[in-house]
C-alpha cells in the first residue's frame, strides 16, 4: 500500500501492520476516518486520534487476539470471557482497544462479515458511514467524522477502495426500517447543523449537495417487504437500542 499512514502516536505500529499484511482485521471509528480524510479536508473536520476500534470475523478471532497480545496490549479478561464471541476489549495504559466480531452492534446491528476484502487497513467507507450514522444520540464527534467523509471521499455505485459505495449504503438501509429511520434523521440533523462545523460557503454547498444526493439514492432504492411491514408500525415501537459503554 502506497498511502502514508496518518497516525503519530503508539497506534502507528498497529496501523502499519494492517497496511503491510493481511491479518483479517480492519480499523473502524475515528482513526479509520482519519486514514481516509487526513490532508484531503480542512483540519477543522479532522478529529484527534482517540481509542482504537477494530473489526474482524470469527475465523480470525484467535489470530487477532494473539497479535494484539504480542504487541503488549492487555486483555480485559473477564469482559472477553463473557463477550468474546461478539466483542473483545484490550488496554494500552488508559487507552482502550475495542474489537468487534462479525457484527458492529451498538444502536443497530450491522452484519459486516463479508466486507473485509473490499478495503485494506479500514472497513470500506460506506460501512464507516453506517457505523457513524446509526448512533441515535448523535454526537458532535460523530457529526465531524461524517462530514469529513462526505467531503473527503468520492461517491461511487460499487465497491472501490477509498470511495463511498452509495449503492451498498442504500441497499443496507432498504432492508432495515429502524436503521433507515436513525440514519435519515441524522442526515437531516447534519443539514441543520452544517454551519456550526463548516464556515466556507463553497464547502457548505458541496456537503449539502452530497447529503441531498445520498438521500436521493436512499429514497429511490426499493425497500424489502420486511422494511415495509416495520414502516407501517413506525415510531410507535422503539426501533433502536441504547448500548451501555462497558
Amino acid at each position: 500500500m502506497n498511502e502514508p499512514v496518518p497516525t503519530k502516536d503508539w497506534a502507528e505500529d498497529l496501523v502499519l501492520e494492517l497496511a503491510q499484511g493481511e491479518r483479517g482485521v480492519r480499523l473502524l471509528g475515528g482513526r479509520a476516518v482519519r486514514y481516509h480524510v487526513l490532508g484531503k479536508v480542512p483540519d477543522t473536520l479532522v478529529r484527534p486520534p482517540g481509542d482504537v476500534d477494530l473489526f474482524t470475523v470469527s475465523e480470525h478471532r484467535r489470530d487477532v487476539q494473539q497479535w494484539l497480545e504480542s504487541m503488549g496490549l492487555r486483555p480485559e479478561k473477564e469482559f472477553n470471557l463473557l463477550n468474546g464471541r461478539s466483542r473483545l476489549m484490550y488496554w494500552r495504559g488508559k487507552e482502550k482497544i475495542d474489537v468487534f466480531i462479525d457484527e458492529f452492534r451498538m444502536c443497530h446491528a450491522l452484519d459486516l462479515r463479508g466486507r473485509l476484502p473490499v478495503q485494506e487497513v479500514t472497513l470500506p467507507v460506506a460501512d464507516l458511514m453506517l457505523t457513524k450514522l446509526q448512533v441515535v444520540e448523535f454526537t458532535e464527534k460523530d457529526m465531524l467524522d461524517v462530514l469529513a467523509l462526505l467531503s473527503g471521499v468520492p461517491f461511487v455505485d460499487r465497491d472501490e477502495p477509498g470511495a463511498f459505495n452509495t449503492r451498498f449504503f442504500a441497499d443496507t438501509l432498504a432492508r432495515d426500517w429502524g436503521l433507515w429511520r436513525t440514519v435519515t434523521r441524522n442526515l437531516d440533523v447534519l443539514l441543520e447543523r452544517l454551519q456550526d462545523f463548516v464556515v466556507e460557503a463553497s464547502l457548505q454547498l458541496e456537503i449539502e449537495e452530497r447529503i441531498c444526493q445520498l438521500t436521493e439514492v436512499v429514497e429511490r432504492t426499493p425497500k424489502t417487504m420486511k422494511w415495509k411491514w416495520r414502516a407501517a408500525v413506525g415510531e410507535r415501537l422503539k426501533w433502536y437500542e441504547l448500548p451501555e459503554e462497558p
